[in-house]
Parts: C-alpha cells; sequence; structure tokens
C-alpha cells in the first residue's frame, strides 16, 4: 500500500476525520489528495500526521518482516480448514497485534481482512466487524482479486449470519464471477462451496446446494478433515430430505453417525439425530421420528438446539391429531424460550404462538397468524410464510369463512412465487 492508503487507513482505524488529521498541518482538501495517492507529501508534513496518528516516523522506514504475512496466511488457513475457534482467537489477536505495531505493513489490507474473516468466528466481534467492514468499504476499488474475495466472502457471511440469505448468495456469486480471472487454492474453493451451500440451502435452491456441498465434500474427504466431511453430510442430508429423496437422506444420516462414532466425537450427534427423526417424520413413521428426535433431545445441551427438536417433536403430535401430547411440547418449549439468544427467541416464538393459536385458541388466529407472517416474512424466511397461509386457509375453509380463506391461499401462492424465486406461475412449469 502507499503512504497516503496507509494513512486512511490508519486514521479510519482510529475513527478520525479528516478535519481533524489535518488541523494545523495542512487543508482538509490537501489531505485527500494525499490519501488518494493523487500527491506525495513532504517529510515535514509526513512526520506532523504520523505524529497526530501516534505512529512513530521511524516505523516508516522500519523494515518489514517479508515473511511474516505468508506465516500468517498459513495459519489462516489451517484454522479456516479446521474451523478451530481458540486458533481463530489466538490468530485474530497476534494479527492485530502485528498490525498495530507495523503500521506500514505493505500487506496490511490483505491481513486486516484476513482478522476481520477470523472475527467472523468469535462471539462478541460484532461491533468490531461492523467497523472493519466500514473502514474495508473505503478501499474496495484498490483491491485486488485475492482481497476482494476475502471481502465478498465476510459479506456473505455477515449476510447469511443476518438471515439475509438472497444478499449472502448475491455476494457469493460475486466471489464465483470473480475467480474466473484469478486462481483459488483448493481449501479456498472447498470453503467457498461450503459456505456457499449453506446459503443456497437456506433459499431452498436445493439442487444447487447438493452439488456445491459434494464438491467441499470432496475436498475434506482428500485431506482427511473428518469433522469438515461430517458437517458437509449434514447439509447434505438435510438438502436431501427437502427435494424428498428421504432413502438417500437416511443413509447420507447413518453415515454421518458412523464417522461421528469412529472418531468418538459426540459433537454433531443431537443434530444427526434430529434429521434422522425429521426423515423418518415425512416417511409417515412416526415411532422412528419420535425416537431419534428423543434421542437428538437427550444429546443436545444448548437451549436454542433443545428447542429445534422440542417444535419437531410438537409438530409430530400435532401431525396425528395427539392433542393431549401436542400441548404437553407445547409447553415445553413455552417454557424455554427465555432462555434462548434474542435471534432464536423471535423465531421459535413466532412458530410456538401458531401451534399455540392452533391447539388453545379456538377463535380469532388471525391475528396472531399474521404477526408470525409478518415476521417470517421480514427475515425473508418464504418457506413459513407459505405453511402458514396454507394451514390458516384450511383453518378458515373448515370454518366455512370462505372469503377469508381464498385470501391466505393467494397469499401462501405468492409466497411459494418467491420460494421458488419466480415471479409468474408460468416459470414453474
Amino acid at each position: 500500500m502507499e503512504i497516503g492508503q496507509l494513512i486512511k487507513l490508519e486514521r479510519q482505524r482510529q475513527n478520525m476525520k479528516q478535519e481533524y488529521l489535518a488541523s494545523g498541518i495542512c487543508v482538509p482538501s490537501y489531505l485527500s489528495r494525499i490519501e488518494n495517492g493523487l500527491v506525495i507529501p513532504s517529510e515535514d508534513i509526513q512526520k506532523h500526521i504520523l505524529m497526530r496518528l501516534n505512529i512513530p516516523f521511524d516505523s516508516l522506514k522500519s523494515e518489514i518482516d517479508q515473511e511474516k504475512s505468508i506465516q500468517f496466511k498459513t495459519k489462516f488457513k489451517t484454522v479456516i480448514n479446521s474451523r478451530n475457534k481458540q486458533k481463530a482467537e489466538v490468530l485474530q489477536l497476534d494479527i492485530h497485534n502485528y498490525i498495530e505495531s507495523h503500521p506500514f505493513e505493505p500487506n496490511r489490507l490483505t491481513l486486516l481482512l484476513i482478522e476481520t474473516r477470523l472475527m467472523l468466528m468469535l462471539p462478541d466481534q460484532t461491533i468490531n466487524i461492523r467497523n472493519n467492514l466500514a473502514i474495508l468499504a473505503e478501499f474496495k476499488k484498490e483491491m485486488d482479486s485475492e482481497q476482494l474475495f476475502y471481502l465478498y466472502t465476510i459479506q456473505g457471511i455477515v449476510a447469511y449470519q443476518n438471515n439475509q440469505f438472497s444478499q449472502a448468495s448475491e455476494f457469493f456469486s460475486q466471489i464465483f464471477t470473480l475467480i474466473k480471472n484469478y486462481r483459488m487454492e483448493d481449501w479456498e474453493m472447498a470453503e467457498l462451496y461450503y459456505i456457499s451451500s449453506l446459503s443456497l440451502l437456506s433459499e431452498s435452491r436445493y439442487i444447487m446446494a447438493i452439488d456445491y456441498v459434494k464438491s467441499a465434500l470432496s475436498y475434506f474427504n482428500q485431506e482427511l478433515l473428518i469433522e469438515r466431511s461430517i458437517e458437509c453430510l449434514i447439509i447434505l442430508g438435510i438438502a436431501q430430505i427437502d427435494t424428498g429423496v428421504l432413502k438417500e437422506s437416511i443413509a447420507t444420516f447413518e453415515k454421518a453417525k458412523e464417522i461421528s462414532l469412529k472418531i468418538d466425537s459426540s459433537k454433531y450427534n443431537g443434530k444427526i439425530e434430529h434429521n434422522l427423526g425429521a426423515s423418518y417424520s415425512i416417511l409417515g413413521n412416526q415411532k422412528q421420528a419420535l425416537h431419534h428426535f428423543q434421542n437428538s433431545l437427550n444429546i443436545k445441551t444448548n437451549p436454542n438446539d433443545k428447542l429445534v427438536t422440542i417444535v419437531s417433536i410438537l409438530k409430530e403430535y400435532h401431525k396425528i391429531n395427539d392433542v393431549q401430547n401436542a400441548i404437553v411440547w407445547l409447553e415445553k418449549g413455552l417454557e424455554l424460550l427465555d432462555q434462548l439468544t434474542e435471534e432464536y427467541k423471535s423465531f421459535y416464538k413466532s412458530h410456538l404462538s401458531i401451534y399455540r393459536a392452533l391447539l388453545l385458541e379456538k377463535d380469532n388466529i388471525i391475528p396472531i397468524f399474521k404477526e408470525a407472517l409478518a415476521y417470517f416474512e421480514d427475515i425473508q424466511d418464504y418457506k413459513y410464510c407459505f405453511i402458514y397461509c396454507q394451514v390458516l386457509a384450511k383453518r378458515l375453509a373448515d370454518k366455512k369463512q370462505y372469503k377469508q380463506s381464498t385470501i391466505y391461499y393467494q397469499l401462501g401462492f405468492n409466497y411459494n412465487l418467491k420460494l421458488s424465486h419466480v415471479t409468474n406461475w408460468e416459470e414453474l412449469t
């Protein structure tokens, strides 16, 4: 990076306005020209600017360890492949301290991108990530292909974590366009396929999700990254459930379970058992479904994870009109709500409010459904918008409220168009 870019980067990192940095040294417009590489400041101006940034002038001329960036990238690859949060935290701190002590490191922008990517693996980094992204956005035009790859990856993951799945997929699509002119390493491609498959799965684009996760799985198998392989098998199995190939999904989850047992890891067993339950549920095998759901619940300890399975058990009993057991599990779910993180609480509160309306509220359930539908539409979860429109429409039709029923059947149809990523019904064929 040029001196002007480094000054700009450090100024923004310190959340300093141009007017403040320039005050008494030069006019703000001249500082802007320095930062944009249009002029090279005199040594005297450089000294004063660096002094205000609290950077020793000698650091401008200090030797840079050319191998340091390479070492960081090598460690970064290991951390991303292993998804080891402890190693991620150590490396993020090492990079942060190095950047602090070497403000004129030529690869500083790349290191800031890597640091931000590592932050995504760590808790309580939301504000730091947001601040870093604001800084990085200012340098987008100057970024090379590698740096843009990191930036789009970070932006895509942030969008995915915020349930903005369409936006996440758009960022990942930009990466696939970018790599036509940029040779990525195999591990980077595997990670791209993996995170893209998650986003596609959330968008109900199952066929492409299956293709991508299989590509990631191939690399992780080849590199003997067993836990990453299990993660891919879980994504693959979920996509197979949603495409209706249930025997294949059961085989996939059984394979994941077998591998998990071989490496003596219970890390994924709760999720595997849950999805085996989901597969058997769709097949209509209630006994097996409840067996696996209960296994999953016995394994899980995190309240967020437990409620996922509690709601599935509730659905299973509701599906067979076992109202008594359905109410029991509804109450278990409601009792657990306060222990959830805010994101999960809103999501499952909406689900449980609908089941509460269906099981306990006999009249005037429309406002409850409308509130839940507004929430799911807001997070662009059109699958549940469609499902609950159909549920409400049928309930209204059963009560001979045909006009209202028609409204929600039509609304459900519109959500299904969004779910299928089309705008006209003709495109559904």
